[in-house]
């Protein structure tokens, strides 16, 4: 689940990425300027893969997050 704040703090200038670590999903906030491949980096420095980057459609990010918890818990 996403934390209700990080969506509704979501400046205009700043985009979610879904990462994930070992299973388990997570989130970061980053400039809606930046690469790809600056969002790779830093995932890769801290273990993780990039889901999706760029994201600001609040649903959007909700019905992923939700079909990735379903998958993880072999409900999906």
């Amino acid at each position: 689940m996403i934390p209700t704040h990080v969506l509704k703090d979501l400046q205009p200038n700043e985009c979610i990425a879904v990462l994930s670590r070992g299973g388990e999903i997570h989130f970061y906030i980053h400039p809606a300027s930046d690469k790809p491949d600056v969002i790779r980096a830093f995932a890769t420095a801290e273990g993780s893969e990039v889901l999706t980057s760029h994201m600001r459609d609040n649903a959007a990010i909700r019905a992923l997050v939700a079909s990735r918890e379903r998958d993880v818990g072999g409900e999906g």
